[in-house]
């Protein structure tokens, strides 16, 4: 007794046949053999028991139209002429199974409407071979597309039907191909994968086999190409929108599960598969390749092309290449693209390593280019505001390191301690000498509290002017109190009894074993401000 399904199975299988679902979709969806599917369906798909009164019942499908109000257009009815059948449960039910497969309704569909509102006593299957014989007489029409010469390519990747030893066993792999359009002229390659980076590499390599690069390229919507396929508005993947930009053609991507908009490249992959991969066995990819160059010097290029009627070769020498464009200096350096946040240090990790980020973005996302050479940090894309490139650092080798340019941090905030030192001591100037030799020497101690004290010292000028500042200065010069309390305590003393103790001042002492020439300051200031 074979195996029988159990009853989730079974309500899975009924239901999606009642959705309309292929057998081939069911297979892929639940892994059970079409032939159960089929035998399944056949039980479902067997003459429902309308029920008498069918106005009672309740349908939410809209019906179709009516025979009594086809259109009567006699293009029409030429256009879509009805096939014959020999089923007499169809014959009086043909012009209203066109309308409908005009409309666009599957064939199970159709059998529903007919039961539902036509009282169709056929089976499902009537309908469905009628369906098929009017689809097959009534292929779509596609119009030719004439191309100018140097104007667009269209590239492929494809399953190769020819067998490459690798690791031991002979394996199948994958060929690109691109052609040109207007030539039919072609470039095949044989690859082991379909990332990023290996079909730029083809493009590369196409480009500098025909010497030269056509303005557009036709491509599917694989993910090396195209983020999200869209018929509108692609969104092209940003790798491959700067590998164009380099190169110099546009990318364009076809409509989504529309591969015949770049048909004369998927005609041109079924020509190489069946003349020139098809049970071939290589020892290598390279020695795959050279054997595909030498096919397409030997046959493909040289045939005389069944649309053109003209030789592939002759046609891409005498009006195409010349219309090319001429190739980049230079090769595209691949990259990495990722988003990051920037932290409340303005950092943003990539790889391990720490790189700096204009401050204003912190707690923003930014689009990071990385590659093995460089680090480029991008402002985000809106939809009014193109991404602009903020900050390009080196790679860093390593771990845990961090890039820091002095750009990146805010205007009030000083790149390191010794700019932070110049910007107090030109402060200090700004009051007064004896101000600048005190702040010189409390930061010359390299005391942790120097920079508190200078700070403080300096911030006694928004509430003492700065002859006051000045004096208290020289008298802790004097007495050698580097300290913010006496300073300010003098500052107040003074401030309290006005001109007449400053009257009685001692006159300042320029020479004395405690103070050092101002030429030895100025000496100091230089050698460390180098």
């Amino acid at each position: 007794m074979g195996n029988v399904l159990k009853m989730d199975k079974k309500q899975v299988i009924i239901g999606l046949i009642k959705m309309g679902q292929s057998d081939r979709a069911i297979h892929k969806a639940t892994g059970i053999h079409r032939t159960t599917i089929a035998r399944y369906r056949k039980a479902v798909q067997s003459v429902p028991q309308v029920p008498a009164d069918v106005t009672s019942v309740k349908c939410q499908s809209v019906p179709p139209v009516p025979t009594d109000q086809i259109s009567t257009n006699d293009n029409n009815k030429q256009d879509f002429p009805l096939p014959s059948t020999q089923s007499q449960s169809i014959i009086s039910h043909r012009e209203c199974i066109r309308s409908s497969v005009l409309s666009g309704l599957t064939a199970q569909r159709i059998y529903q409407e007919l039961v539902e509102h036509h009282s169709y006593l056929g089976s499902y299957d009537s309908v469905k071979r009628y369906v098929r014989k009017f689809k097959k007489r009534h292929q779509p029409y596609f119009d030719r597309l004439p191309t100018f010469p140097g104007h667009e390519a269209q590239v492929d990747f494809a399953k190769s039907p020819c067998k490459v030893l690798i690791n031991g066993k002979y394996r199948s792999i994958w060929f690109f191909k691109m052609t040109l359009s207007h030539s039919r002229h072609s470039y095949e390659e044989l690859v082991l994968r379909q990332d990023t980076e290996t079909f730029l590499r083809c493009h590369e390599n196409a480009f500098h086999a025909f010497d030269g690069v056509p303005e557009t390229i036709k491509l599917d919507n694989l993910k090396a190409g195209v983020i999200q396929a869209c018929i509108y508005d692609p969104v092209i993947n940003p790798v491959y929108q700067a590998f164009a930009e380099h190169w110099g053609f546009i990318p364009n991507p076809c409509a989504p599960a529309m591969p015949n908009h770049k048909g004369r490249v998927e005609r041109d992959v079924q020509y190489t598969e069946s003349n020139a991969l098809q049970g071939q066995q290589f020892e290598s990819i390279d020695d795959g390749n050279s054997y595909l160059r030498q096919w397409n010097k030997r046959w493909a290029r040289t045939r005389i092309h069944g649309t053109t009627k003209c030789q592939v070769w002759k046609m891409f020498v005498d009006t195409e290449q010349q219309k090319l464009k001429p190739l980049a200096s230079c090769k595209f350096a691949l990259f990495t693209v990722c988003i990051r946040k920037v932290d409340i240090t303005g950092l943003v990790e990539v790889g391990c390593n720490f790189y700096s980020a204009p401050a204003r973005y912190i707690g923003d996302y930014v689009v990071i280019h990385h590659n093995s050479t460089d680090v480029k940090i991008y402002s985000k894309e809106e939809p009014h505001e193109p991404a602009k490139l903020l900050v390009r650092h080196y790679t860093l080798q390593g771990k845990g390191k961090c890039s820091q340019t002095a750009d990146c941090k805010p205007t009030w905030k000083h790149p390191d301690l010794e700019a932070q030192e110049m910007y107090y001591c030109r402060k200090a100037r700004l009051i007064g000498q004896c101000c600048y030799t005190l702040i010189y020497r409390i930061l010359s101690t390299d005391a942790p509290l120097a920079i508190r004290r200078v700070r403080g010292i300096l911030s006694l000028q928004h509430k003492f002017d700065n002859k006051t500042v000045e004096y208290a200065s020289s008298i802790a010069l004097y007495q050698q109190r580097y300290n913010y309390n006496t300073i300010k305590s003098l500052c107040t003393m003074f401030s309290e009894k006005g001109d007449s103790l400053q009257q009685q001042s001692l006159a300042l002492t320029q020479e004395h074993d405690a103070l050092r020439p101002l030429d030895e300051y100025q000496l100091h200031i230089e050698e460390r401000t180098r």
